[in-house]
């Protein structure tokens, strides 16, 4: 069980995949690339706009700290962020959430029990 007030900030990235063939558009998945946990709702929110205004994406192009930056504040209190950097545009998201659930993986799987011929 989780407790009450484990709060993070998330920042997902848009990866593009590349297109699999001339006549399919780009691939563009989303993709969680910080976790960071904080004391408190307040200290989350006060991350996750620093981190709108200072992180810098897993880019396949160099993106510098200096250029154009749009920060977003969508209905849900998700920050979308928008970098341009000459011809080049690249976004993230940056959202402040609470964990309410957290399930242990499971690493060992017990096999189904042996059948035996004429229910022996």
């Amino acid at each position: 069980m989780v407790s009450d007030g484990d709060w993070y900030v998330l920042v997902e990235e848009d990866r593009n995949h590349g297109s699999n063939s001339d006549f399919s558009p780009d691939v563009h998945r989303w993709q969680l690339s910080k976790e960071r946990q904080v004391a408190d709702r307040d200290a989350a929110g006060a991350l996750a706009e620093e981190l709108a205004g200072t992180y810098l994406p897993q880019s396949p192009f160099r993106i510098k700290a200096g250029r154009g930056r749009r920060i977003y504040r969508l209905p849900d209190g998700t920050l979308l962020v928008r970098i341009r950097d000459g011809s080049t545009r690249i976004h993230f998201r940056v959202t402040v959430a609470e964990l309410v659930a957290e399930v242990a993986e499971v690493t060992e799987v017990t096999p189904p029990p042996k059948r035996r011929f004429f229910g022996r």
